[in-house]
């Protein structure tokens, strides 16, 4: 029974409910109540038959009106139809067949004053508020000039009766009133207090991205500006090269070398930037098919050992034999392996760079070892999830392993890196095999 009626009372006079539904419900559960304990105590002091059926049809309304109310949401009509009822009717009849004035029924009028203002809006308001105010003007001088229509009361103590069961029912009613507007209240409070505790975090977070956002702009200026300085020096001594006598070809040659290489790091650092608005944008998309990633890998490595290795570094492999197809983008997965190499080959000086492939649970572990230079703690945290920077030498770790990440997750992979300063770097990520039902492409 507690349960049930804990129930009720959650979803009835929920706070986060609107005022007018709580407004509403209080005062359909009070009048259906009290219209009962109303209409028991009017048959047990013997007064009129009419006024004990009034309270019983007002009763019957109340719990009829709630639980549609509620079943429907039609709160708006289900109000006006318990205000014509009960407030232009009910209460004028019960104000001439209880006593009038000395019964305490003016009491009533005040409740429905209060309650027709909360449970309607604008014009509806309005209208109900003036048609209330006459009736209940009418029936108050009614009850002094036209005492005819009045139904008198058989004792003074059933008009004393009557008259406190009216203040009790009026003081309940305005109570149930000033409950809902504190508990609203309160919960609206709380609400903005949360809102502001929101707002504050968000407004620290779009200060901190537009830190970020000028950190990037910046280093983005930076790195380019490095090989366009080399590109613009090297064609200054190109047009020197050109006006000599003899011209010097190999030394021109040579400025074209420098020329191309910083061409390709800028091609480079501008496909990082698409890849990451892609990744940022939501557009990554991936041509998943099988192959064979042990030999996929083994050959971006030899590639790039011969094109990127210019400090002295040695390459091992240690593959698991007989591995069978992964399902994945092999473009991608060359990418992801460039970077890696990329970062291994730069921070490394006259060490050894290990790639190693392994199988575990239906998936394939890459691991990209090198005992380089490492990142230190701070840099190791980020360093996969965020690509910006306000130090220029953290771009490339940066931009690379963030790319790399969100390639993985895309193939419903993992990534992990592990680091230390001075001993180096280890990336690690999985890869889930070919499996019945893959189909060519995603």
């Amino acid at each position: 029974m507690i349960l049930h009626i804990s129930r009720v009372a959650r979803a009835y006079f929920n706070k986060n409910n609107y005022m007018r539904v709580l407004a509403f419900n209080s005062q359909m559960s009070i009048a259906a109540v009290s219209g009962l304990v109303v209409a028991a105590t009017m048959a047990i002091i013997r007064l009129n038959t009419l006024v004990v059926v009034i309270n019983c049809l007002v009763s019957a309304l109340s719990f009829a009106l709630l639980y549609i109310g509620n079943k429907k949401g039609c709160y708006r009509l289900c109000s006006w139809i318990s205000i014509v009822f009960t407030f232009f009717l009910a209460f004028p009849a019960l104000f001439f067949y209880s006593g009038g004035h000395p019964g305490g029924a003016s009491f009533l009028f005040i409740i429905a004053i209060v309650y027709t203002a909360m449970l309607l809006k604008k014009i509806d308001r309005v209208v109900a508020l003036a048609i209330e105010t006459s009736i209940y003007i009418l029936c108050l001088l009614g009850g002094i000039y036209w005492t005819e229509f009045i139904v008198a009361l058989s004792s003074e103590s059933d008009y004393f009766t009557l008259t406190i069961l009216n203040l009790t029912l009026a003081c309940v009613f305005l109570s149930g009133v000033l409950l809902i507007r504190a508990r609203a209240f309160e919960h609206r409070q709380a609400q903005i207090q949360e809102l502001n505790r929101e707002l504050v975090a968000v407004n620290e977070a779009l200060e901190r991205y537009d830190k970020m956002k000028s950190d990037f702009l910046s280093t983005v200026a930076h790195e380019i500006n490095t090989p366009l300085s080399v590109i613009a020096a090297s064609s200054s001594d190109t047009i020197d090269l050109l006006n000599e006598s003899p011209i010097n070809a190999y030394e021109i040659m040579d400025n074209q070398r420098v020329i191309e290489r910083r061409v390709k790091m800028i091609d480079s650092m501008l496909l990082d930037l698409m890849d990451t608005v892609a990744i940022e944008s939501g557009r990554l998309t991936l041509r998943r098919e099988p192959i064979l990633l042990a030999e996929r890998i083994r050959d971006v490595c030899d590639e790039q050992h011969k094109k990127l290795d210019v400090n002295n570094n040695a390459i091992e492999y240690h593959f698991q034999p007989g591995l069978p197809q992964i399902w994945a983008d092999p473009i991608r997965i060359e990418q992801v392996m460039i970077n890696l190499l990329s970062n291994a080959f730069r921070y490394t000086r006259n060490g050894s760079i290990s790639v190693r492939i392994a199988q575990e649970d239906g998936k394939q572990i890459v691991s990209v070892k090198d005992n380089g230079e490492g990142m230190d703690e701070e840099m190791a945290k980020i360093a996969l999830k965020q690509y910006v920077s306000s130090k220029s030498e953290h771009w490339r770790h940066g931009i690379g392993l963030y790319i790399c990440r969100r390639i993985v997750l895309a193939h419903g992979g993992d990534i992990h890196l592990e680091s230390e300063k001075g001993k180096g770097t280890t990336v690690t990520f999985a890869l889930r095999e070919l499996e019945e039902g893959d189909t060519a492409y995603d």
